[in-house]
């Protein structure tokens, strides 16, 4: 019997109260763009229009992602549920469906709706409890907005995500532990971390703690989480056990998710030889003629440089770098979708990294070693192949 494959879905809303100083997603402040209405109802005519590419009907997760989905009005969000089932896809009681929050945002009305339709993770875009820092990132809300948030769902016992972003230009690691304290006191069923990444140049690039202090503050807090019993199961996510993010997961072990939306990435592990990664437009004004387009194929709707079709090294890469982000790791079965030498490479590669400590053979797959996870990016380096690396025919 074939199993079921199901299907993640991730649906893009650009709308921002700011545009925060470090953040390079394809966001607008409110005010920059047509109303929210309009950009939905070019949304679900992107559904409408596309759908049909994925054979799956059955939805794994569905993430409401931006950008700012609680900005707009509920009924739209609930809208694109309903324009979802509309088209066959199958939303059950075990499907994750995240909202992503920002403090001040939420009230106790919209939070209503969302549970009614069905809505069971929310990401709250906290930060930071420090006020000071919150205003020299650009954010608009303070961090007693912040408390209100996770007052409406720690009263509730609802299953959300707290995000935190750290190494901020002039933050110390006092400053940090202050965060982390209450962060213990909320006990939060999942926070993810971040730590400030902008480029050479950028003007909060400067000020910021130095690099041996940025680990030791990634350090404090996986050792303060466990004290809630949130432990890390990827290089940037911590849980309580039976919290991770179905969704992230997705993109992480090579399965299948559509995005929806302006400057949304797709990938299909089974279109072409070794996959296909395609996306749309992020152009607001080209958007609403972009999802015009239908078809049954990818390339109905997507042109040469808006799609890839993954060669053998490039797969090898992804999935190599994908898996290894996890801490259940990479699983020996993941590399039969390769010819037998690209996997005889793969695994001499990855056993020259354990002769370095950097990762381990454990039953059927292979993990970071605490050492591996420090140096992700070494190991990351030492899987991406060429395609000068694969053994001629």
């Amino acid at each position: 019997m074939t199993p079921v494959v199901s299907l993640s879905i991730y649906v893009h809303t650009p709308y921002c109260l700011q545009r925060c100083r470090y953040c390079d997603f394809t966001t607008f402040e409110a005010t920059e763009i047509y109303r929210p209405e309009k950009y939905f109802n070019d949304l679900f005519k992107e559904i409408e229009q596309r759908n049909s590419i994925w054979k799956e009907r059955q939805l794994n997760s569905l993430y409401f992602g931006g950008g700012t989905p609680s900005l707009v009005d509920p009924e739209l969000i609930i809208s694109t549920l309903k324009h979802l089932a509309n088209v066959g896809f199958e939303i059950h009681p075990t499907t994750e469906i995240t909202i992503e929050i920002n403090p001040a945002t939420l009230t106790e009305k919209s939070l209503d709706q969302y549970l009614s339709a069905g809505i069971n993770r929310f990401s709250v875009g906290a930060q930071t409890f420090d006020d000071t820092l919150l205003k020299n990132a650009g954010r608009k809300h303070d961090a007693n907005d912040t408390r209100q948030t996770l007052q409406m769902l720690n009263s509730r016992d609802l299953n959300y995500s707290f995000d935190l972003l750290f190494a901020l230009p002039h933050q110390t690691l006092s400053q940090l532990q202050k965060d982390l304290d209450e962060i213990l006191d909320w006990a939060p069923p999942h926070l993810s971390t971040y730590c400030l990444t902008v480029p050479e140049g950028h003007p909060m690039s400067f000020h910021r703690p130095l690099e041996e202090v940025q680990v030791e503050m990634f350090s404090e807090i996986e050792s303060q989480l466990k004290k809630i019993h949130l432990f890390k199961y990827e290089l940037s996510n911590f849980s309580r056990p039976g919290f991770e993010s179905v969704h992230n997961f997705s993109y992480w072990n090579d399965r299948p998710y559509w995005g929806v939306g302006l400057s949304s990435h797709s990938y299909d592990p089974r279109a072409g030889e070794y996959g296909t990664r395609f996306w749309n437009t992020k152009s607001i004004k080209a958007y609403p003629s972009e999802v015009q387009r239908s078809g049954d194929r990818i390339s109905d709707f997507h042109s040469e440089d808006q799609r890839e079709e993954l060669k053998l090294h490039e797969a090898m890469t992804d999935l190599c770098h994908m898996y290894l982000r996890t801490l259940d790791g990479l699983p020996l079965a993941a590399l039969q979708k390769f010819p037998k030498p690209a996997q005889t490479l793969i695994e001499k590669n990855l056993l020259g990294l354990v002769e370095d400590q950097l990762l381990k053979k454990e039953e059927n797959h292979w993990r970071l070693t605490p050492e591996g996870e420090l140096k992700s990016n070494l190991i990351y380096a030492r899987l991406t192949f060429l395609k000068e690396d694969l053994p001629s025919d």
